[in-house]
């Protein structure tokens, strides 16, 4: 019987021991799904913005921040591996970049941005007169130098001993233009963007407008990239607080190599792809407007010159073209810009000409100059100013030029300050087609063909 009791006390006394050992597992750690690098188009061109590491767990610091010294970024471009400057690290629900202030929110991905104005930030090469893109997968590298702790001190991320490199690229706003090209009636095959509304037109019966962007000449080629990707042009009408505003269509072709927005035949399949699209889409056909930057410039002229009832408006930008022809399009509404000094196409036998033959023509012009670098708020205070001064004259012409050595890096890139200037972009969306009639010489013209 002793022995008995004494087993049964040593059991029990087991008891507590067992449960005391059974201790919970540790958590999994939070380890990486992937890199990717986030392209920016700003009004300079293309350029690598941040790198964006996912994990798969979400990460919360609380109120604790991410010095920008805990990672560092590396870029290999043409066989160069040089670093990109660090600017922020915050966490983020998104694969973006944070606009708000403060950045940051609790997320699975971990942001770092990157000071856009490195040496090697682009994401486009310059080579025998066009853009071509930069190709990006694994060419950056980064790496967390420091632990990742929340606002208790906690470690959340613990430094690594390698680096990682991206496995892709993530691209706003680019990525939301489909890639398509077209075969028009002559088998002339063209290669084209389409940004597509989000929104219902249901405030407007007969559609969205659409919006035709020509790129310049260093965009031409079978990129089917480089025309929404090297300027502001196209992606300023993408813009999510303009499409908001103005939702629209954006349609952005891109010519050949050695080919114009002049040649007939890429002319002739752009237009057939303009009405193939408003055919099979909800595109009001009043509200057609072009806009274009150099080479593009010039299309849009020529463009409106052979097509004098198509068009609503034009945005034309550092263009030229053929004087004895404008009267033909001296009722469409036009506003255009260039630098005086513009070393490339000439302003005074370029736009200026174009407008002094719109002055002949019986076309009352208004005209106004400012510096290609002003502040924002202050150029768009100018086109506010011309614009009213041109609906109080009746006028439909306005004629922007800005003032020597002032355009911001070339004196031939005055679509910069055009395209960030919100005001020229409303005028264009406020013109309709209904308001205009072409003048007997374009109706004879169109008749005649």
């Amino acid at each position: 019987m002793r022995f008995i009791v004494l087993a049964l006390v040593a059991l029990a006394g087991l008891v507590p021991t067992a449960v005391a050992q059974a201790a919970p597992a540790p958590a999994p750690p939070n380890t990486v799904v992937r890199t990717d690098v986030i392209t920016e188009v700003n009004p300079l061109g293309w350029r690598v913005a941040a790198v964006a590491i996912e994990y798969r767990k979400p990460i919360n610091l609380g109120t604790a921040q991410i010095p920008n010294q805990a990672f560092t970024v590396t870029a290999t471009i043409n066989g160069t591996t040089a670093p990109r400057t660090v600017t922020a690290v915050y966490t983020s629900d998104a694969p973006e970049l944070d606009t708000r202030g403060p950045k940051g929110t609790p997320g699975r991905l971990i942001i770092i941005e990157l000071d856009q104005n490195d040496p090697n930030a682009g994401a486009l090469v310059y080579a025998q007169g066009r853009n071509e893109p930069i190709p990006l997968t694994g060419a950056y590298a980064v790496r967390q130098t420091q632990p990742i702790t929340d606002d208790r001190g906690r470690t959340r991320l613990p430094a690594a001993p390698y680096a990682l490199t991206n496995q892709g690229q993530i691209n706003p706003l680019v990525d939301d233009f489909i890639s398509a090209n077209f075969t028009d009636s002559a088998n002339t095959t063209i290669n084209f963007r389409l940004l597509q509304p989000q929104a219902q037109p249901a405030h407007r019966k007969d559609g969205f407008p659409l919006v035709v962007f020509l790129h310049g000449g260093g965009e031409r080629g079978a990129s089917n990239l480089t025309q929404i990707t090297a300027n502001q042009g196209a992606v300023a009408f993408a813009r999510p607080e303009r499409q908001a505003s103005d939702p629209a269509y954006v349609l952005a072709a891109q010519v050949p190599a050695g080919q114009t927005w002049t040649t007939p035949t890429q002319q002739r399949a752009l237009i057939e792809l303009i009405d193939t699209l408003t055919a099979s889409n909800p595109i009001d056909t009043d509200r057609i407007y072009v806009t274009g930057m150099s080479l593009g410039g010039i299309g849009t002229f020529d463009i409106l010159q052979n097509n004098p009832g198509k068009f609503a408006a034009a945005l034309p930008i550092a263009a030229a073209g053929d004087p004895t022809r404008m009267p033909l399009i001296k009722h469409v509404p036009i506003w255009a810009t260039h630098s005086i000094d513009d070393p490339v196409v000439s302003y005074t036998n370029g736009t200026l000409a174009l407008f002094n033959a719109l002055d002949a023509a019986g076309t009352l012009t208004t005209r106004a100059q400012w510096a290609g670098n002003l502040p924002e708020l202050q150029a768009e205070a100018n086109a506010l100013n011309q614009w009213a001064q041109a609906e109080a004259n009746d006028s439909h012409a306005l004629l922007t030029a800005f003032s020597a050595g002032t355009t911001p890096v070339n004196a031939h890139w005055s679509w910069v300050p055009t395209y960030l200037n919100d005001v020229m972009l409303d005028w264009l969306f406020e013109q309709d087609r209904q308001d205009r009639a072409p003048s007997p010489a374009a109706t004879a013209l169109l008749l005649a063909r």
